[in-house]
């Protein structure tokens, strides 16, 4: 009984895959094309080799971005305060940072974007309220800095 849940979806995803002849994935993209022996074996349960194959390189490939991303983030971060505090020391850390990750990475290099760090160095200077207020949906924008303001004893009833 435990099993008749998993059986039902694949069943159910081996006829959308016969039917549309692709497999894909949670959010309805498409991963790839498959045959109708491919859907023949995920109606019963087995996972076609094709399709494994392609959803572990891009597992592989997501990885990789994602710790691309992350180190980025990290050194801008890292970056931007260092602008915000005025420490060169902070600065210089993060520009060997970069300079480190470029040397051993040279097939994928970073480039500081300037702008982006004097922007974020910028909003760390904001008090956390105005950060929040200035990110918040439109709909909401107006009311949230009312709200602050109100708070700082700034707005005159």
């Amino acid at each position: 009984m435990q099993m008749a849940p998993k059986a039902v979806a694949n069943l159910k995803k081996g006829v959308d895959m016969g039917a549309s002849g692709t497999y894909k994935d949670t959010r309805g993209g498409k991963v790839s094309d498959v045959t109708p022996t491919e859907a023949i074996m995920k109606a019963i349960g087995f996972q076609p080799s094709s399709v494994a194959d392609i959803q572990e390189g891009n597992y592989l490939r997501q990885q990789a971005k994602n710790f691309y991303n992350m180190k980025s983030q990290e050194i801008r971060a890292l970056w931007a305060k260092g602008i915000a505090e005025k420490d060169q020391d902070i600065i210089a850390r993060a520009r060997a940072a970069l300079k480190d990750w470029n040397t051993k990475n040279p097939d994928q290099p970073m480039v500081a974007n300037l702008p982006a760090i004097i922007k974020k160095a910028k909003e760390l200077q904001r008090d956390k309220a105005d950060r929040i207020a200035a990110t918040a949906p439109k709909a909401m924008r107006t009311q949230m800095k009312r709200e602050i303001l109100e708070a700082k004893g700034e707005l005159l009833h």
